[in-house]
């Protein structure tokens, strides 16, 4: 059973005073404060966004110490000024009154809302106490810590190494875990679209004009405007990026592995694949030839509900504009079982297609020392891991993942599989879990089975929360403290790379209302307190810097002005001949790295077993036998309900994170459910209807939306909504959650969290 903090627990653990906060709507938040200070002049600073998780570059304007507005930062090229709706409300965030800005410890039951405002060195003390107490009792590993990506992840991985837990979880296996692990086992690396010089892009469900990343959603804009390039899209709903496309095909959710099956049969079938590339850079046709001789256009059909012909017809259209083609494998699609096989499937039909370092296809990122090397000179500055000693544990996890022989063999131990969470919690398998320590991330909202989440959460001894708002997970919380936001706060370097090597660097663009910290000074802090500090190089974020630049005080110097920094170096991809020709042009002495045909193709490494791309992975076999080449999967995604529901992402928000921001809330404060009019007549509702959704796992309220823009047999909602914190005033009860009809079953092989799922309507 959880703890029960009360006054006189607190005073004996902290040996200070507090006032308590009692049930107030305020408590904690920065409507509570009477006079809060906004000091400084007028400047403009160059940082990164972090209103999702493309942190895109911006510029924002102050004024008498307050920002006044935001844009995209010119320096970056592919941004220029442009920023979207979530990027341009981050001071929204920033001054709302509901925005927490004092710690809090609860000293009541779970669930009673009561709270004590308190320091934040009370709060550090308190926290670092429990986390020793835990440690001696239990040991380190009984503790679990989890975080959004990025800064947030680094700093809390690496505090939770040190303390010796290596139970460390992030974001991904709710998201884009499938091509994360699908990418290692294909091409040994992950690689990046050139949009920008596509003749033909086949885009499965990948919404890039609601999932906004600035930079590349622009780029795929202008491809959709382009009459050179044709874009075809493949989406249960009539998506944005639908609505932009040449083509839009509702294909049944769950079925775009057999769509991408076929096209591969048809390449097959008439020698229109670029062989020469397939038996130079590959291995494993044999056993593609084999999976796919009977996925014809025909047999794909009956699956997909796309015309046989149409498959016919895409697939010669991008044999034909090959290799300046691109198969877009999305980042968190038409998620059911067959996903992992799905995303290998659509890697395997671009290596078919040659399309590897040519113009218009993908290409590997060029980092600095990667053109270093090429170059034969020091032509771009590199970067180092200040916490590079601080080693993540290969000790047992509760999830095994990394574990050979184990469900989760693959999944990255510094990421985790969050669904395994709840069952380990309440069965104590493979030990004992005690504590819970999270940095801006609200499982309740984001994993599946939200319900049996919350049950296994209310076990826990101790929660500890680091947010931005009293999110539902939050409100469970025992020690909340409220996180210093991304215009607040310095943080490292962060590698931007593409063609050619780039950084950029978050610059603190005001000082932090009421000295709210950041994950960086409240994991140091913590570490020096439970005096688990001995192999961290720094004490402050200036330290890490100045180590991560290797003393580059140049470098530094131009990140903190520019916020974005390029060195000039000419864009490279490795097939292309003027490309080549241009770099070595620059750069004489990289001439010793061209092969006589004018390219630099030996420098295309796979770091596979094999060395080659693996269309077939003996690796992925021996672990999961049948899936070490793409092949025939498990289609049914509504397991015997009428209809699917599915989820995706709005241009307005990000996830579980904005839908109360003021700004934001107030372009869209609910998400009613999409319909097609065919199921509304059958089920007798129409727009504005109130209705429930039921699966297997539970039921949910919702609202019906009518419209023509999604499968009679689909469903969808946008993600984020049907918030359960009364401190969320403006969200709070409104909206549809998702998470409440997911189970927490995971796709084979990359454990993917499965968002497809079977459902009916009732009406209420």
């Amino acid at each position: 059973m959880s703890s029960t903090f009360n006054r006189r627990d607190f005073l004996k653990a902290t040996s200070a005073t507090a006032a308590i906060a009692g049930t107030s709507c305020m408590a904690g938040k920065l409507g509570s404060l009477d006079n809060p200070v906004f000091s400084g002049g007028n400047k403009t600073v160059n940082s990164y966004c972090e209103m999702c998780s493309s942190r895109c570059q911006i510029t924002a304007k102050v004024e008498n110490g307050k920002i006044k507005f935001i844009q995209g930062n010119k320096h970056s090229k592919g941004m220029k000024t442009s920023v979207c709706a979530r990027g341009a409300a981050g001071h929204s965030q920033l001054y709302d009154k509901e925005r927490l800005v004092k710690p809090l410890i609860r000293v009541g039951q779970r669930g009673e809302n009561k709270w004590m405002e308190v320091t934040n060195e009370e709060a550090l003390e308190f926290i670092a106490k429990k986390l020793a107490k835990i440690k001696e009792e239990y040991g380190a590993k009984s503790v679990i810590f989890s975080a959004k990506t990025g800064d947030h992840h680094h700093n809390m991985a690496t505090f939770a190494s040190a303390y010796g837990s290596p139970n460390i979880f992030s974001h991904v296996s709710s998201c884009p875990v499938s091509y994360k692990i699908a990418f290692p086992h294909t091409y040994g690396t992950g690689l990046k679209r050139d949009f920008s010089n596509a003749d033909y892009i086949l885009n499965f469900g990948h919404n890039l004009f609601e999932g906004i990343d600035v930079s590349k959603t622009k780029k795929l804009a202008n491809a959709a405007n382009s009459d050179k390039t044709k874009l075809v899209v493949l989406d249960p709903r009539f998506s944005i990026v639908a609505a932009k496309a040449d083509e839009w095909h509702a294909v049944k959710p769950g079925t775009d592995l057999a769509f991408v099956l076929s096209l591969i049969h048809v390449w097959l079938r008439d020698g229109t694949y670029d062989k020469e590339f397939v038996d130079k850079y590959t291995i494993g046709i044999e056993k593609i030839i084999e999976n796919t001789k009977d996925t014809t256009p025909i047999w794909q059909e009956k699956i997909t509900g796309i015309k046989s012909e149409v498959a016919e017809r895409v697939a010669k259209e991008i044999a034909a504009a090959a290799p300046r083609v691109i198969i877009d494998w999305g980042h968190k699609t038409t998620t059911g079982p067959s996903e992992y096989q799905r995303t290998r499937a659509i890697l395997v039909a671009n290596a078919l297609m040659g399309n590897l370092e040519k113009e218009g296809g993908l290409y590997m990122t060029k980092k600095a020392k990667t053109v270093n090397k090429l170059a034969k000179v020091d032509i771009a500055p590199t970067i180092g891991n200040p916490d590079k000693a601080i080693k993540i544990l290969k000790e047992l996890r509760i999830d095994k993942a990394g574990e050979k022989g184990e469900e989760n063999v693959f999944v990255s131990r510094k990421n985790g599989v969050l669904m395994d969470i709840p069952n380990a919690i309440m069965t104590g398998i493979p030990y004992e879990v005690k504590a819970w320590v999270l940095t801006r991330h609200n499982p309740l909202i984001t994993v599946a089975d939200s319900t049996k989440m919350k049950r296994a959460m209310e076990k826990l001894d101790l929660i500890v929360v680091n947010d931005v708002y009293m999110s539902e997970t939050a409100m469970l919380a025992d020690v909340v403290i409220p996180e210093a936001t991304y215009l607040e706060r310095d943080e490292g370097i962060m590698d931007k790379s593409s063609k050619a090597p780039a950084y950029q660097m978050r610059n603190k663009i005001v000082d932090p209302i009421n000295n709210t910290l950041s994950t960086a000074e409240i994991f140091r802090s913590l570490a020096n307190k439970l005096n688990v500090d001995g192999s961290y190089k720094w004490d402050n974020m200036t330290q890490y810097r100045v180590q991560q630049a290797k003393g580059n005080t140049q470098l530094l110097e131009k990140l903190v002005k520019d916020g974005y920094v390029s060195f000039g170096i000419p864009s490279l991809l490795y097939r292309e001949k003027d490309y080549v020709d241009k770099f070595v042009n620059k750069y004489p002495k990289a001439v010793e790295n061209v092969d006589e045909d004018g390219l630099m193709t030996s420098m295309m490494k796979f770091k596979t077993p094999s060395g080659k791309i693996e269309l077939f992975s003996e690796k992925v076999e021996k672990e999961f036998p049948g899936y070490g080449a793409p092949a025939i999967d498990d289609f049914d995604v509504a397991k015997g309900f009428p209809y699917i529901i599915t989820s995706g992402k709005t241009a307005i928000h990000t996830n579980g994170h904005t839908q109360n921001i003021p700004y934001l809330n107030s372009l869209m404060s609910d998400n009613p459910v999409w319909i097609n009019p065919v199921t509304a007549k059958k089920e007798g509702i129409k727009t504005g209807d109130k209705i429930f959704i039921e699966s297997y796992v539970g039921k949910e309220k919702a609202t019906a939306f009518i419209t023509e823009g999604i499968r009679p047999d689909t469903l969808f909602v946008y993600m984020g909504f049907g918030r359960e914190s009364e401190k969320l005033t403006r969200t709070n009860g409104i909206g549809t959650s998702q998470g409440k009809l997911l189970s927490l079953q995971k796709g084979p092989v990359c454990s993917t969290m499965i968002t497809n799922i079977g459902a009916r309507i009732i009406k209420a």
